[in-house]
């Protein structure tokens, strides 16, 4: 027993006179002896019993090594997938930042800090208010919180709150009963019930009328609605996602949208930058956009010239992200198959030729050049201010004229404010 615990792998093998088969068994139960020879013995049995102990010896000594150079692998091999597992999860994070969350996509400073916001109103259960221009992608945003959240195995529903007059509207989304009005002919749940443990998302809640707003306080306060034409309350477990292009703050001060319910929506305000102050994100979305479109047109295009993308860049995209799928998909119908997208594929509006020739006579109208050409130079800065979102400093410089100097010009027309 002590030689197997000294040297577990040497060979033990017992010469002896006495074949007890007790003893035999306790010699090799606690002594964990490999073999007995008996006297007497023939030597060349001996000397086979020898030279089979050695490469048993051997073998358990190159087995042994085998199992600590395996075990040494599989640590290694282990802690190299950790590593790799804590590379891709913070490479995943940065991806998910710089350039995509959900079908939304970005690299711009701005949308960077969109996405950490966004991110972070996935995992929270505070009521969200998106808040940006037209075409800003705030539905996009509002699919990527409920889809990066805890409810994200529940329904998402949007509903837009003006498109609908305030009879549908309140239909829409806390249900009716049968009989409640005409065409009423059964019982029907709305929007909110539909959505229960999931996410609503009320795009242009500004738009809704005194009495929904009373009616979504309610709703937002303790999650309880009515149905038309019901008796009793319905309980609804829905996390809220509100958006609006509107500034609901100045609303609120002309009393227009309750303070109330502003505060109740106003918990995690995100806002949405327009594209025109998204540095270097239009040629990623057109890209993108392009791929899109040219797989759903079954179309063969290589890409942007060097002066199409130069027009996509230096237009301002009143209409932001939605003006420019447009563009693309208008710029794919036109392009010839095989081809890339050219200046002639764009609307004149991108590419600067939608005031021009006739039309510039017609803004300038009669009279002599000089007040003709003030004229043309009033309409296009109009025309730029607007494009611009009124900003003095992009528009200055799509103009190519200084600040100071746009600014001479609007004292000299007479403009106070917004053009």
């Amino acid at each position: 027993g002590r030689v197997a615990e000294m040297a577990p792998d040497v060979v033990r093998v017992v010469l002896t006179a006495f074949a007890d088969v007790d003893n035999m068994l306790e010699a090799i139960n606690t002594g964990r002896v490999d073999q007995f020879v008996t006297k007497p013995w023939d030597n060349r049995d001996l000397q086979l019993v020898g030279r089979r102990a050695m490469e048993t010896y051997r073998l358990r000594v190159a087995n042994q090594q085998l199992f600590a150079e395996n075990a040494r692998l599989v640590a290694e091999l282990q802690t190299a997938n950790d590593h790799l597992e804590s590379e891709n999860r913070t490479l995943r994070l940065e991806v998910g930042e710089r350039f995509a969350l959900g079908n939304m996509i970005g690299q711009s400073p701005a949308m960077r800090e969109v996405f950490r916001l966004l991110e972070k109103a996935a995992q929270s259960t505070a009521t969200v208010l998106l808040s940006g221009e037209t075409g800003t992608g705030k539905e996009l945003a509002a699919g990527a919180i409920h889809h990066h959240g805890p409810r994200k195995q529940r329904r998402f529903v949007a509903v837009n709150c003006g498109a609908l007059p305030e009879p549908l509207l309140e239909s829409e989304l806390f249900g009716h009963m049968k009989g409640s009005f005409t065409g009423a002919l059964r019982d029907r749940k709305g929007l909110f019930e539909e959505a229960t443990g999931g996410t609503i998302f009320l795009d242009e809640v500004g738009e809704m009328s005194p009495t929904m707003q009373v009616k979504l306080l309610r709703v937002v306060e303790d999650g309880k609605l009515r149905p038309v034409g019901a008796t009793h309350d319905v309980q609804v477990d829905v996390r809220i996602v509100a958006a609006t292009n509107r500034d609901l703050r100045a609303e609120v001060e002309k009393g227009s949208f309750r303070r109330d319910l502003f505060y109740r929506l106003n918990v995690f305000p995100v806002t949405l930058p327009p594209l025109r102050v998204r540095d270097g994100d239009i040629r990623l979305l057109a890209d993108k956009l392009l791929d899109r479109c040219t797989a759903i047109a079954g179309k063969s295009i290589r890409g942007f010239t060097a002066p199409a993308l130069h027009a996509l860049e230096r237009y301002a995209w009143p209409g932001n992200v939605r003006e420019l799928r447009n563009e693309i998909e208008r710029a794919v119908a036109l392009a010839d198959p095989d081809d890339a997208v050219d200046l002639p594929s764009l609307s004149p509006e991108v590419t600067g030729q939608a005031v021009a020739g006739s039309s510039l006579a017609a803004v300038g109208g009669e009279g002599q050049l000089a007040e003709r050409l003030d004229r043309i130079e009033r309409h296009l800065i109009q025309e730029a201010l607007r494009k611009h979102g009124d900003n003095r400093t992009h528009t200055a410089a799509a103009l190519g004229i200084t600040v100071r100097a746009l600014q001479k010009k609007i004292v000299r027309y007479g403009w106070r404010g917004d053009v």
